[in-house]
Formats: C-alpha cells, sequence, structure tokens
C-alpha cells in the first residue's frame, strides 16, 4: 500500500466515524482531530519481527500523547506495510477537539492480507463504544466513560434492577 492511500483511508475512515456518531450522540462533534495511538497490548511477544518490535517501541513512546494526522501517519505506515486492522472509536468530543483511539493490531502487513471485505478503508474499522444503559434508537453522550458520577449511578440502578434475579 502506498503512503498516500494510507493516509487517504484514514481521512476517510474518520470522516466516516464522525458522521456515522453523530447520528447516534447528543453531542456535537468536532472535526478538529487528533488520535491516540494505542497497540492491543504493550507487551513483547515472540511471534512478532524486529520490525514490528520496533515498531511497537515507537508507538509505546506516544502512550497518552494525542498524534496529528501526518504523524498517525508516520508511525502507522512502515515501507507498504500497515497494521494488521486498526479499530477506530472516538474517545472524547468537545465542541473544539475530537480525540479519537485508534487500537491497532501489533503485527504489520501488505495490503493483500487487510480484511478488505469486513472494513470500507481497510485496516480501518469504526467502532461506538455504547454505554451500559444504552437503549436503542436514544441518543446518549459520546463521553459517557469520563462520567464517573453517572457510571456509578446507573451501575447502582443495574445491581438493584437486576442483581436480585441473578441471586435466584
Amino acid at each position: 500500500m502506498e503512503q498516500s492511500e494510507f493516509k487517504y483511508r484514514l481521512t476517510e475512515s474518520t470522516k466516516e466515524l464522525i458522521e456515522f456518531t453523530q447520528t447516534l450522540v447528543v453531542n456535537s462533534i468536532s472535526t478538529n482531530v487528533e488520535y491516540l495511538i494505542e497497540p492491543n497490548s504493550r507487551e513483547v511477544s515472540t511471534h512478532l519481527n524486529e520490525q514490528e518490535l520496533d515498531k511497537l517501541n515507537e508507538i509505546n513512546l506516544l502512550e497518552g500523547k494525542p498524534q496529528f494526522h501526518k504523524q498517525v501517519v508516520d508511525s502507522l505506515y512502515d515501507f507498504g506495510r500497515v497494521p494488521l486492522w486498526v479499530n477506530a472509536e472516538i474517545h472524547y468530543s468537545t465542541k473544539r477537539k475530537t480525540i479519537i483511539k485508534l487500537t491497532c493490531s501489533r503485527r504489520f502487513r501488505n495490503e493483500n492480507d487487510l480484511n478488505k471485505i469486513v472494513n470500507k478503508f481497510p485496516p480501518f474499522s469504526i467502532k461506538i463504544p455504547l454505554p451500559p444503559w444504552y437503549i436503542k434508537g436514544e441518543r446518549f453522550n459520546i463521553n459517557w466513560k469520563h462520567q464517573k458520577l453517572k457510571r456509578k449511578w446507573h451501575a447502582l440502578i443495574w445491581r438493584w434492577k437486576y442483581g436480585k434475579r441473578l441471586k435466584t
């Protein structure tokens, strides 16, 4: 895969993620985007080759540091090889900025190894984290993971409502 093609797929999957998420949430999602890159595991593994280990070390240095579009392309593109898969989800969004979390495979492959049947812009796959209290058809706050009090309140209600049934 050419670097320009990888860049295009990142751009298009980001647009699709924002558009689709906007239909499900109450928030206004900004198109001013930064990315958090996270490997599916930060551990060194024997199934990774030397180049993949180098990329893993490079990605591990970016932990918790939002990256711009160009930096993501530079970090995840390796001479025609890209992560086998990249799950993209909105981590946090305000009216001014959106942080997209890219959880990626530690294995880097050529384009022919990517899943073109499932993903529209391989290796990118868009995901939307739903809150545990999500009711189909109702909009929710995309920042629900960062609202600790509300999460605890819903967990308490869930335990009260369903906990009795689980014990019997």
